[in-house]
């Protein structure tokens, strides 16, 4: 019996079927792999006078296409899309990042797409311009007050930055200076705070503050406070005015607010009266803190003290 002709060879031409499938599945299966990968920037050549002021990122995120074994040779870890700054001027730029990463991706693998699909950056020109030094001071303890200007060392400094930033800033501020439990003059270094990360002062990042600081004094004032005679034992004596005593005290913030009328003892002392029948005595205070309290004003200050004849000639 004669075998069809369709049946001769039929193991190689199985083979061969298979092979050829297999090779188109491997090829279009090797072609369409994708996948997702992240390259830093590399940006250079930027002039001196030139500087970024907006923050850019630092990597693009790529979706590249190509066949598996393409995919798997290209040594992307080592590598950085290069941003060539060389011939940029003042203003803002904008780059094609899936156009700038080609430049590093092998010419048959596809860039499917780029994360983020444009670079902006706004480019400012640097200058330098001098600016005084404000102190920020923190809140002061109750009591007490700062007396005189406060002195900062130096006093002016020079700034280095963008254009645009710098034209728009009157003073460079210090960081908040500490004032609570500071009860005396002081000298302390204190930073500089600027309000761009562009920026840089040329002296340095601090400068010296001086703060004088003293207690404040306050004005107390008792009404109507008796006045005691001490000394006048065995005499007969009248006064010709209410013994009532009107004070006006000066001082420190904390002393003269610890200052009660029962702490202060007014008085006339028969001892001064010298045998003599009629005397105007003066009106004496004792007090406590008389070192830092100031009696600045007494009305009366003087009393008039009369003394019955007899009761002097009696008096030894």
């Amino acid at each position: 019996m004669k075998k069809n002709p369709f049946f001769q060879g039929i193991g190689k031409k199985t083979i061969a079927l298979m092979l050829a499938v297999g090779l188109w599945a491997f090829t279009n299966f090797e072609l369409g792999v994708e996948r997702d990968i992240s390259i830093p920037l590399h940006f250079f050549g930027l002039p001196e006078n030139l500087i970024i002021v907006n923050k850019p990122p630092v990597s693009v995120d790529l979706s590249i296409r190509g066949s598996r074994s393409l995919l798997s040779s290209f040594a992307y870890l080592n590598k950085s899309v290069p941003i060539n700054l060389q011939k940029v001027e003042q203003g803002f730029l904008k780059i094609d990042l899936k156009q700038a990463a080609s430049q590093i991706v092998p010419g048959r693998i596809d860039i499917v797409e780029a994360r983020p699909p444009k670079l902006s950056l706004n480019i400012d020109n640097l200058t330098t311009k001098k600016f005084k030094v404000t102190p920020v001071l923190g809140e002061l303890d109750s009591g007490y007050e700062i007396s005189q200007d406060i002195h900062v060392v130096p006093e002016f400094v020079t700034v280095k930055g963008p254009v645009s930033q710098l034209a728009k800033l009157e003073t460079i501020e210090t960081a908040k200076i500490k004032l609570e439990g500071e009860k005396a003059e002081f000298t302390a270094p204190v930073q500089l705070q600027l309000p761009s990360q562009y920026m840089e002062v040329l002296e340095g990042d601090h400068v010296n503050i001086t703060v004088y600081i003293k207690e404040i004094l306050l004005t107390k004032e008792f009404r109507d406070i008796d006045i005691v005679p001490r000394n006048f034992e065995g005499l007969d004596y009248s006064t010709t005015s209410e013994l009532k005593a009107n004070l006006i005290f000066n001082g420190p913030y904390k002393t003269i607010n610890n200052l009660t009328s029962n702490g202060i003892n007014v008085y006339i002392d028969g001892n001064d009266l010298s045998k003599s029948s009629k005397k105007r005595l003066k009106v004496k205070v004792d007090y406590p803190n008389a070192n830092l309290l100031k009696l600045s004003s007494i009305t009366p200050k003087r009393i008039m003290v009369k003394v019955k004849k007899s009761a002097v000639e009696k008096s030894p």
